[in-house]
């Protein structure tokens, strides 16, 4: 499915706080297309898909630029 990697590496990847990478996580899960891209090994084990969170990102800003100019 790709390179799977945890929250931490994306605080560090993309330098979001570790919250921020939870709230999208939570969002990612919410939404149909982007859920498939978000692993849960056991309690506390999640790997996420590093295009797919990419790719949740452009759709998120792609989103905010549109709620601006409505």
């Amino acid at each position: 499915m790709g390179d799977l990697v945890t929250r931490q590496e994306l605080c560090v990847r993309f330098g979001f706080s570790l919250r921020t990478i939870t709230r999208d996580l939570q969002a990612m899960r919410s939404n149909e297309y982007f859920k498939k891209y978000v692993e849960k090994f056991g309690h506390r084990t999640v790997r996420i898909n590093l295009a797919g969170y990419e790719e949740y990102l452009r759709f998120k800003e792609k989103e905010y630029k549109k709620a601006l100019w409505n």
